[in-house]
């Protein structure tokens, strides 16, 4: 098994970087700890590149360039840090007894699985929304009444769209622009309204 092809899959640079300690905001950017930053500088997302030294690369690269890593020091720091079974054995004779936990990752772990767990509840939520404001945008321009008919008797997928297609729209935006905090009050709140338009979308599918 590949090692670097494991642990690149499983991780992103951006993963990486929160669980080491660093902070992207919501563009992705934070300060680059390969040179005096002032201010960010750094994207970092599947891969990282940093606008103010030129650094880049994959996570392999990003993990040891910070920690002064060759690739496969680096890969394996990954694959132990972040619980891949890559099925690989490190260079070092490996006694039978497994490895001690280090009680610091496994804390920083266990706060990176709830963090990864919430942004792919967000995003789910937010390809539901974004699939069904796709469906109600159709049906107000599909079924538009004609001036004959008026809007006493228009079909009820227009008048559907009417009534959702705003505050769809609003529940977008607040998902995708909101900090953190605003994002878990805004699940919390409205989680059930989430899960209606999930069931919408499969009755229309």
């Amino acid at each position: 098994m590949n090692i670097f092809k494991e642990v690149k899959s499983a991780v992103s640079v951006k993963d990486a970087a929160i669980f080491y300690g660093m902070n992207p905001n919501r563009n992705g950017l934070c300060q680059c700890p390969f040179h005096n930053d002032k201010t960010p500088s750094l994207k970092v997302d599947i891969r990282y590149y940093c606008f103010g030294c030129g650094a880049t690369g994959d996570v392999v690269d990003f993990v040891g360039k910070l920690f002064s890593l060759p690739p496969l020091a680096a890969a394996t720091k990954i694959a132990n840090d972040f619980g891949i079974d890559c099925g690989f054995l490190s260079p070092h004779k490996q006694s039978s007894k497994p490895p001690k936990q280090n009680p610091t990752i496994l804390q920083k772990n266990n706060e990176y699985q709830i963090q990864r767990a919430f942004d792919l509840y967000v995003r789910d939520a937010l390809f539901s929304l974004h699939e069904y404001r796709e469906k109600i945008r159709m049906f107000k321009q599909n079924y538009a009444p004609t001036m004959e008919q008026g809007l006493d008797n228009c079909h009820p997928l227009f008048e559907e769209a009417l009534m959702n297609l705003d505050r769809i729209d609003w529940m977008i935006d607040e998902l995708t622009f909101g900090y953190r905090d605003e994002q878990i009050d805004f699940i919390n709140t409205y989680k059930g309204e989430i899960a209606n338009v999930k069931r919408r979308n499969e009755e229309l599918n």
